[in-house]
Parts: structure tokens; C-alpha cells; sequence
């Protein structure tokens, strides 16, 4: 609905003003007050009441200067209505010469039409209606014996004696009025909505935010640019004044007019890091200004620890400390105050030791004693998955990158370790393209998501572990040389089962507890000569193999104790194959590793799984390295 308030200086333009409304097309959208007053009676009308006022001569001139905040339509004087006044001023008067008064803009038509009729006339351009006596008396001095002109005019004729007609304003002005005062109050609205939008924007916006135009002046700002700065006042002041630390950078985009992202500054007597950015203005082909962001660094690393600890909720996290080795030795005890040591450190570690001794234990427990145990722990078997599969994995990839991505790309495990650790469990398997990615990713702490064109910045630290020597697989040609120097900074040796005493002991009765309770059956006892079977084992697995050797016993132990002869059964199962290898060590002799695999398929006539045997590996990772050097 539009509220108009109109003002008119006599009764009969009241009248028309109704019917012009009336017959309106928009009526149903109009809410008018008519009032009949004269200039003099004009009221005080408030703001809110009205969307805008319609009034004519004087009275739109005191409106215009009264009520600022509401728009005021001035119904206009037509050559039309002229024309019909002057018309009648000669018919009923028959004057020699008429005077004209009114604004001069309006009455710009009035010579030609005193030409028309014939008569003489003079134009009188009066401002203020408080001027109008001295006007009318000019006119009569001036031999004019008639006045043509407003009602105020005609009311002060009167007045003085001097014949007078109205100018009457016909139905097609107050039309014309009626329209552009809807076109207004629309066009207004529309510009509130957009002024109350960016508005919104500008103060809903978590960054600080300031509009300097061309001088330099601050016009907009919004609360938190104002707390940031210790709640100083920033309207309408220069910039180079009041936060001259932001002034080098809205010099610079002016006079280059192009936009600068990514400042870091310092907020002068705070700790507060902002990133700055100033982004030109273009108005009308013209460089009118700058907006300036600012970003609080703290508020983002914030917004990242929430990030990180989403992703430690998904099961990113550590779950061993040091306190779950389960050991005895002197052996082991010194191990686990090495890695105490190296926890303290931020240095990358690469955990060496047979398989199955618990390198991902001590993995876990040295990100658990560091630095960064509140950040996330990830871990990746870098042998368990091909090639194309690990560098997604490690580096993430974005949508479209290939086949079969993922919609809105993936995180790869550098950024989800992001302030926290990542494992890479038998980092001697990963390919030489890999080995490249992964060295640049060390050096420049930087990653890159596979296909593309921007970098992202990660603080990682690097648990690597192995069974084989990555110094002795960089002799042969299989692993880079810079990158062994990256990885093997702080060296950790797992030693083997067997050379850790009497652990086996209080392994072998913690798994079997562990075990016995998960299947809810009763905890057997462990007879005298089964523990002496114990010590003489070689235990190729380690602890993985012990485990086995724990749940194999539990099964073949009948009654309450296992037996010598049950762990004996455990420890050495019948198998299809008649010769047993004991231990690990390989005769062959020095050679390349193709050679090497070669040697021992020959010496086990091509028995996959006796020469996995003899070289000491698992049967699947010889499978890999037959693939690897297209033995197979």
C-alpha cells in the first residue's frame, strides 16, 4: 500500500483530486489524504505516516523544505492551464496589460500566449509567498490592471483591489502527479531493500569491513573492523589517520587499480593477525574507492582446530601410549625411553623392525607422548594399496580430476593430518613416482590435490616404519636417496621377539587373558613344559604370529591347562609341505633383489611360499616384488 498525503489550496481541486483517484488504475494500492489548506496552514506531518506528499506552487516549496525525508511530488502548471487562465482574465476583464506570478520555470510559455491574445503581460518570478504584497504592488505599479497566478497570489490581488483569476490545475496534472509520486515511493522501496541488503551484509559479516573512497576518507564500516581496532572512531575520518598500517596497501591498489589479496599485518598494540585484501570500486568508468576485508588469522585457526578435531572424531586418533607395551626386558625398556626422547622432538622418525614387532604401537605412542597428541593421528599401509590408489590417498584430488571422483573432490590424508602425525606403515614398498610427491610434500610442507592448480600448506610430522633397510634399498636404486635423508632423521629399532628375554612369557599370558575374555571362556593355565617351548620357538611373525599362537592353543587345549604337547601342535601345524625352515635367515648369496628372488624361487623349485620363507618376507610381498620387477 502507498500512502499519499496531497495538499491543495481550494476546494474545487479537492475534488478533482478524488475522482482522478478514484478512477486510478493502481486505487486498490492507494491510501490517500486530501486536504484543502493554504500555505500558511500547512501541519507538521510525520515521517512515518506518509511514503509521500503531492502539493502544488507554494505549498510543494514549503513541503520541499519541511519534510526532507518524504519525497514531495509538485503537481506542475501546464501551458494548458495557462492558456485557460489567461483566456479567462481577458474575457472577464479585458485588461491592457496582465500580471503573471508564479515560479518562473513554470511560467516559461506565458509570452507566447499574451502574444495569442493580444494583450500585453508581465512575468513576476516570486520565490517565497511571504513576498507576494510587495509583488502584487510592483504589478499595479507597473500599470498591470489584472493578475493571473496561484491562490496565494490571487488572495493578496484581492486583496490590493487587483482583479485576479486562479490558475486551476486540470485532471491531467494531478494524473501526471499521482504517477510519478507511485514511481517514487517504488523506486525508493526498491533502493531500501537493496541499501538494507548490503547493509545486512556489511554488519552480518564476520571480517572486518571498510568502504574509503577516492580521498581516503572512511564512509562505511562495519562492528567488527570498529572492536578490532579498539573500538576507535572510523566514520568519515581519513584512513592515513586513524589506521595508517592499512593505508600502504589502499595506496597501492589505487594507484594500480587492480586487487591485492592475502596481506598479513599486524594490528598496531594488539596481537591480532589480520589478513588484509582491498578490492577497487569501478563507478561509472571511474575508480571511486576501495573496500577493504579484514580476516582474523585466529578466528581461521579457530575454525581449523574445529575442522581437525571433526576428523579425529572419525577415528583419526591415536588409541596406544607407551604404558600398553607390554614388556620386561632391559632391551625393551631402553627402546621405549629412545622413543620418549624422540617424542619430545619434532623431527621425523622412521620405526625399523621386523614384522610383527609393533612398529604402529610405537607409532602411536610417540604421537600420544608429542607435542601434537591433541591433533590428528593417520595411518597408511603404503604396501596395501597400488599406485594411482596411494597418491589419491595421501594427496586427495579434486571433482572431475578422474573417473569416478567423488563429488566436490577429497581430502587427501597430508591435510587430515594437518598439526598431527601421519604414519606410513612400510614405507619401503611406495613407487619411485610416489617417492617424488612425497619428497616435494617434505621440503616445501606444501601439498597439491591431483588435478589441481593451487597448493595447500600442511604442518605434518612424518612416523615412518619398515622391515627392510631404506639405505640399503637407495644403494641398489629402489629408493631415493634425499628422500631416505627426510625420513630417517631419528632412528627407532623394534628388536625382534626372540631377543627380548622373558616377554614372550608375559606376552603369551596377556594375549591368552585378552583372548580368553573376549570369548567368555575360562583362562586355561600354561603348563611348565609348554613355557619351555616358548624360549626355544624362533617366532619368524613376532607378535602377530604369537597371537595366532595364543588362539590355536586355546582351541587345541582340552580342559583347564595347555599342554606341552598342545602348544607343540600350535607352534608347528601339519602342512601339505614335509620340509619346515625354522628361521628366516637366507643363505643365498649377494645380489641384487631381482636376483635374489630369482634364487630363491630356483632353490625352492618354484614353491612360492617356501621362498617366501627362505628371504624372510610374507608370501603376498613377494608376490608384489615378482610383479614389481615382472617376474611373475
Amino acid at each position: 500500500m502507498i500512502r499519499l498525503f496531497f495538499i491543495v489550496p481550494y476546494p474545487e481541486l479537492e475534488e478533482k483530486v478524488r475522482r482522478v483517484l478514484s478512477l486510478h488504475p493502481e486505487k486498490d494500492n492507494l491510501d490517500a489524504v486530501v486536504s484543502s489548506m493554504t500555505v500558511e496552514d500547512i501541519p507538521d506531518v510525520p515521517v512515518g505516516d506518509y511514503d509521500a506528499v503531492i502539493a502544488r506552487g507554494y505549498t510543494a516549496q514549503k513541503t520541499l523544505s519541511g519534510y526532507q525525508q518524504i519525497p514531495t511530488i509538485q503537481l506542475s502548471i501546464s501551458g494548458y492551464d495557462l492558456v485557460r487562465a489567461v483566456s479567462e482574465c481577458c474575457e472577464t476583464f479585458h485588461p491592457k496589460k496582465i500580471a503573471v506570478c508564479g515560479f518562473g520555470q513554470q511560467m516559461y510559455e506565458a509570452r507566447t500566449i499574451f502574444r495569442f491574445f493580444h494583450v500585453d503581460g508581465e512575468i513576476y518570478d516570486t520565490i517565497h509567498h511571504e513576498d507576494l504584497p510587495k509583488t502584487v504592488e510592483r504589478a499595479m505599479a507597473a500599470g498591470c490592471d489584472a493578475l493571473v497566478g496561484g491562490y496565494s497570489a490571487n488572495i493578496q490581488a484581492r486583496r490590493a483591489g487587483l482583479p485576479s483569476v486562479v490558475i486551476r490545475t486540470g485532471e491531467d496534472t494531478i494524473l501526471q502527479a499521482v504517477n510519478e509520486a507511485i514511481r517514487t515511493v517504488q523506486q525508493i522501496r526498491r533502493e531500501r531493500v537493496i541499501s538494507q541488503m548490503y547493509k545486512t551484509i556489511i554488519y552480518s559479516s564476520k571480517d572486518g569491513l571498510l568502504y574509503v573512497d577516492r580521498d581516503g576518507i572512511i564512509l562505511v564500516r562495519n562492528r567488527v573492523v570498529r572492536r578490532m581496532n579498539g573500538d576507535i572512531s572510523l566514520m568519515n575520518h581519513p584512513l592515513k589517520q586513524v589506521l595508517p598500517y592499512l593505508y600502504p596497501l589502499f595506496s597501492s591498489v589505487m594507484a594500480g587499480g587492480k586487487e591485492e589479496t592475502g596481506r598479513i599485518l599486524t594490528i598496531p598494540g594488539t596481537k591480532t593477525t589480520v589478513s588484509a585484501s582491498c578490492t577497487p570500486v569501478i563507478a561509472n568508468r571511474e575508480l571511486s574507492g576501495a573496500v577493504i576485508n579484514l580476516s582474523d588469522i585466529t578466528q581461521i585457526q579457530e575454525l581449523e582446530g574445529q575442522i581437525r578435531r571433526k576428523l579425529n572424531e572419525r577415528g583419526l586418533k591415536a588409541k596406544y601410549t607407551f604404558q600398553d607395551i607390554i614388556h620386561g626386558s632391559s632391551i625393551m625398556e631402553k627402546t621405549i625411553q629412545t622413543a620418549r626422547r624422540y617424542a619430545a622432538s619434532d623431527s621425523n622418525v622412521i620405526i625399523v623392525g621386523e614384522t610383527g614387532t609393533g612398529k604402529e604401537l610405537f607409532a602411536q605412542s610417540i604421537h600420544n607422548a608429542s607435542r601434537r597428541k591433541n591433533g590428528p593421528f593417520v595411518a597408511i599401509n603404503c604396501a596395501a594399496l597400488p599406485e594411482n590408489l596411494l597418491d589419491s590417498e595421501l594427496f586427495g584430488y579434486v571433482e572431475g580430476a578422474f573417473t569416478g571422483t567423488s563429488r566436490g573432490g577429497k581430502m587427501g590424508l597430508f591435510e587430515q593430518a594437518h598439526g598431527g602425525t601421519l604414519f606410513l606403515d612400510e614405507i619401503g614398498e611406495i613407487s619411485p613416482a610416489i617417492q617424488s610427491k612425497l619428497l616435494r610434500a617434505l621440503q616445501e610442507h606444501q601439498v597439491r590435490r591431483i588435478g589441481d592448480n593451487k597448493v595447500i600448506d600442511v604442518d605434518v610430522r612424518i612416523l615412518s616404519a619398515t622391515n627392510r633397510s631404506i639405505s640399503h634399498l637407495a644403494d641398489q636404486g629402489l629408493f631415493r636417496r634425499d628422500l631416505v635423508y627426510r625420513l630417517d632423521v631419528l632412528r627407532l629399532f623394534i628388536p625382534p621377539l626372540r631377543d627380548r628375554e622373558d616377554d614372550v612369557e608375559l606376552l603369551f599370558d596377556y594375549l591368552l587373558k585378552v583372548h580368553c575374555q573376549e570369548s567368555g571362556v575360562p583362562i586355561p593355565l600354561l603348563s611348565p613344559d609348554a613355557r619351555s617351548l616358548l624360549h626355544s620357538y624362533p617366532f619368524q611373525g613376532n607378535i602377530r604370529e604369537l597371537k595366532n599362537i595364543v588362539e590355536r592353543a586355546c582351541v587345541l587345549c582340552d580342559g583347564g591347562c595347555i599342554t606341552g604337547r598342545d602348544l607343540q601342535n600350535a607352534l608347528y601345524p601339519r602342512d601339505l609341505e614335509p620340509e619346515e625352515v625354522s628361521r628366516p635367515s637366507s643363505p643365498l648369496p649377494a645380489a641384487s633383489e631381482p636376483e635374489r628372488l630369482l634364487q630363491a624361487l630356483e632353490s625352492c623349485g618354484g614353491n612360492r611360499t617356501k621362498a617366501a620363507r627362505l628371504l624372510g618376507m610374507d608370501r603376498s610381498t613377494l608376490w608384489r616384488k615378482l610383479q614389481k620387477y615382472h617376474l611373475s
